[in-house]
């Protein structure tokens, strides 16, 4: 039987990471629909939108961030596996993980702490057009570095519990 706070947990995380997938695609189509208005009303009337760009900009940081997080869990990201192939189902394999996990956590840390930094320090400032403070804009920085954690701590330790091929619990 599962750990019932584990079970609690992966629930919340699951409904984050459904939250994110979903706000990720209603925020690409509206940054497409207000582009395209943007351009329909830039050479069709002459007349643009004065804060589409702001917010298209704004939202495309968003779903950036969020959306790495996302890539983390499924292990999506570019990757040379040249190496980790060669190396798979031995303990240098292993040790190889541990060492990209290590560097991982290392990544995460820098962003998240330089994320927190830059957030607060943004809102002294506000946005041009729309005249928001411009910590909100930045705070997609720590947001998805704290999403991205968790689910690399996940897959860390993967590392060590996941049964290999062949083995039965």
């Amino acid at each position: 039987m599962k750990n019932p706070i584990l079970k609690i947990g992966s629930y919340i995380l699951g409904l984050v990471d459904r939250s994110i997938h979903w706000l990720s695609i209603i925020a690409m189509t509206f940054m497409l629909f207000l582009t395209f208005a943007n351009v329909v009303g830039r050479y069709v009337f002459h007349n643009s939108i004065a804060f589409s760009e702001e917010v298209s900009r704004f939202l495309f940081v968003w779903v950036v961030f969020l959306g790495a997080a996302i890539i983390i869990k499924d292990k999506g990201h570019v990757a040379v596996g040249f190496l980790s192939s060669k190396l798979e189902r031995k303990f240098s394999g292993k040790i190889l993980e541990i060492f990209i996990g290590g560097a991982g956590f290392v990544f995460i840390g820098i962003v998240l702490a330089g994320g927190l930094t830059l957030s607060r320090m943004m809102n002294m400032y506000s946005s041009p057009t729309l005249g928001i403070p411009m910590g909100y804009v930045y705070w997609a920085i720590p947001i998805g570095a704290s999403i991205m954690l968790v689910h690399h701590t996940i897959n860390f330790v993967k590392i060590f519990t996941e049964e290999k091929e062949g083995e039965k619990a």
